[in-house]
């Protein structure tokens, strides 16, 4: 998505939940290089613009990423890539979303589209393991067995919803919406409650690289979250997704 481009009608987003994680705001490229990270550490430079949905929804993972790793030395930080040119420049960002990761000021590897799983894959090398208490480490005895236990799980519907309680009673405001859409766009779907199973809860973010819940699956393959749920019914592309034999006719 080019940031060139002007939608003639700009989506207006909620505002930015940044001061609740380690994500630094940026407004200049003196306050980048600045910035102690910026001559010995490390920092990913989130580009975003507030009228692109991909753009928007990336940023929303990014925060996600970001509270997960609020104990490393990595420093997270945004730009909005329209309204900060120099640090746009510099970089010569021509889409959004894009994330540039430096070490000691030079750019060690970028990460371009809305691909959360190619996004937190770099983040994981880059940051190194995770130190949110909700991250458990698998052993090697026991992480076959549980890669065949979520791959069943995967295929038990071809339409497979992983949330916070169970349709009837979801546990957040999250799944409750995500599974409204879904009886909405009149989907027959399985579901598992991650609540119930911390090893399938963590294994589940391991194995499909998206750090958050809910998760829909179809045909085994991840879809994605509530707000690429939410994206592909208002673009019209979601019902193309959903195989036959998980359609409700006559409902």
């Amino acid at each position: 998505m080019c940031i060139r481009d002007r939608y003639q009608r700009r989506v207006r987003g909620s505002k930015n939940k940044q001061e609740m994680t380690n994500i630094v705001p940026l407004k200049s490229l003196d306050q980048l290089t600045s910035q102690k990270q910026f001559q010995n550490g490390k920092i990913i430079l989130n580009f975003w613009a507030s009228w692109a949905v991909p753009s928007k929804n990336m940023s929303a993972i990014f925060e996600e990423l970001a509270k997960q790793y609020h104990e490393s030395q990595v420093l997270f930080a945004t730009v909005e890539a329209e309204e900060i040119g120099d640090i746009t420049e510099k970089y010569e960002i021509q889409a959004v979303p894009t994330f540039i990761f430096l070490e000691a000021g030079k750019v060690v590897a970028t990460v371009k589209g809305a691909s959360a799983p190619e996004l937190n894959k770099q983040i994981q090398t880059f940051a190194g393991p995770q130190t949110n208490s909700d991250s458990t480490a698998t052993t090697p005895n026991t992480k076959e067995d549980l890669t065949k236990r979520l791959e069943d799980l995967l295929k038990q519907k071809p339409v497979m919803a992983f949330i916070k309680g169970t349709p009837e009673q979801p546990q957040c405001g999250f799944s409750n919406k995500f599974c409204n859409i879904l009886r909405e766009q009149k989907v027959d779907f399985g579901s598992f409650n991650i609540l119930s199973d911390m090893e399938v809860r963590n294994g589940l973010k391991e194995y499909s690289k998206w750090p958050t819940y809910p998760q829909l699956y179809i045909n085994g393959k991840l879809i994605g979250g509530l707000d690429i749920l939410k994206e592909l019914v208002e673009d019209g592309s979601f019902q193309e997704l959903i195989p036959k034999e998980s359609k409700i006719l006559g409902a």
